[in-house]
C-alpha cells in the first residue's frame, strides 16, 4: 500500500487561466513537476471563486486521501503566500520550482487561521445606521 510520501494532490486555482488550454497546460506542468519529484498524482482539484472554502476542501481532501504533498502552478494559486498550505502540507510550486516545507509544531490558532474560509467578495450585510441597534 501507498503511504503519504509518495503521492501528490495538484491545485489550480481556475480563475488565474484564461483559457481552457492554459488549464490543461498547468496541470501537464504539475504532473511533470510529480514526476521529477518520484510523486504519484492522487488527485487534481481545481477551484474557481465560487467556493469560498478553498484550503478547507483542500485541506480534507488531502486528509481523506492521506497525502502530505501539493503541487500548483504558482503561489498565485494559493494566494501568494505558502503559509496557509504548509500549516498542513508540504508545498511544491512548479514556476519557479520550488519547495516550501510543511511547519510543524504549530498552534491550534495558526492552524484554524490556515483553513480559514476566504472572504466574500460581496456582503449582503449592512452596517447599522447610527443610533440605531448599536
Amino acid at each position: 500500500m501507498a503511504d503519504a510520501e509518495d503521492k501528490a494532490v495538484i491545485y489550480i486555482f481556475r480563475p488565474l487561466l484564461t483559457t481552457k488550454a492554459d488549464l490543461d497546460w498547468a496541470e501537464f506542468y504539475a504532473r511533470q513537476r510529480a514526476q521529477q519529484l518520484g510523486l504519484r498524482v492522487a488527485s487534481v482539484l481545481v477551484q474557481d471563486n465560487s467556493h469560498l472554502d478553498r484550503i478547507g476542501t483542500l485541506y480534507r481532501l488531502l486528509r481523506e486521501i492521506d497525502c502530505a504533498v501539493v503541487i500548483t502552478p504558482s503561489l498565485a494559486h494559493v494566494g501568494g503566500n505558502p503559509r496557509r498550505v504548509t500549516a498542513f502540507a508540504e508545498l511544491q510550486t512548479v514556476t519557479p520550482a520550488e519547495v516550501h516545507h510543511w511547519r510543524t509544531r504549530l498552534a491550534a490558532y495558526e492552524l484554524a487561521t490556515a483553513l480559514a474560509r476566504e472572504p466574500e467578495e460581496h456582503s449582503e450585510a449592512r452596517e447599522p445606521r447610527e443610533g440605531v441597534g448599536r
